[in-house]
């Protein structure tokens, strides 16, 4: 009797598949036609788990962001003994060299100017992101190396700006320009009692986007 294929590992193949496609081919480029080919599913097997391509980038992403959460607590473990501030600052700096944790990040490019797309970010930013790095205020506020009255209002602000308006795809600008947004972002962190901006940060983060975008930002 043949044995039933698993619908969990069915979904992880779609998922492991597509995202390498998406990352390979770009997403605008790759069908539904080419997961099929590359799973070697049918097409209807596809369209069980998944009505659209889409449906399976947004899949793909939920993945992303629980290997995002997962990886930060590992992080978190790592500094212990060190302040908050400390640890908020390592946070950043591991985040821009991890690979995997970037791994989407030329597929979701390419999404940059779909409203809804761009709407999901700025909600995932305040509403996921932001409560992480408020918890680190908090206790930066206890064992002194944070002081500031907002900590949440602080990490909200802060990852609106770093994930949206320093993101020269969204809000076109040179690298100059991107280095003058991230030397305010640094400014104001800095007043509301909450310094994690170095210029250290600053410099790889250039480099990171330059790295992402390359030419891109030139011809915007």
């Amino acid at each position: 009797m043949p044995r039933k294929n698993n619908p969990k590992q069915t979904v992880e193949k779609i998922l492991s598949v597509s995202a390498r496609l998406f990352t390979e081919k770009g997403f605008e480029k790759t069908s539904m036609q080419d997961i099929v080919n590359a799973i070697g599913m049918s097409k209807g097997a596809i369209f069980y788990h998944f009505k659209s391509k889409e449906e399976i980038l947004q899949a793909v992403m939920a993945l992303q962001a629980q290997y995002t959460e997962q990886t930060l607590t590992t992080w978190i473990e790592e500094f212990s003994g060190s302040t908050a501030k400390e640890t908020l600052i390592g946070l950043l700096e591991k985040n821009l060299h991890d690979q995997q944790m970037h791994s989407l990040d030329s597929t979701l490019s390419s999404q940059i100017l779909n409203p809804h797309f761009v709407l999901s970010s700025m909600q995932d930013s305040v509403n996921k992101s932001a409560p992480f790095f408020a918890k680190l205020m908090r206790e930066g506020n206890e064992d002194g190396s944070i002081q500031t009255d907002y900590p949440d209002e602080c990490a909200e602000v802060f990852f609106l700006l770093m994930n949206i308006w320093c993101d020269p795809m969204i809000f076109a600008c040179d690298s100059a320009r991107l280095e003058k947004r991230l030397k305010f972002l640094q400014q104001l962190m800095m007043k509301m009692g909450a310094d994690i901006i170095n210029d250290e940060l600053i410099a790889n983060y250039l480099t990171f986007i330059e790295r992402l975008y390359g030419d891109m930002m030139d011809e915007k």
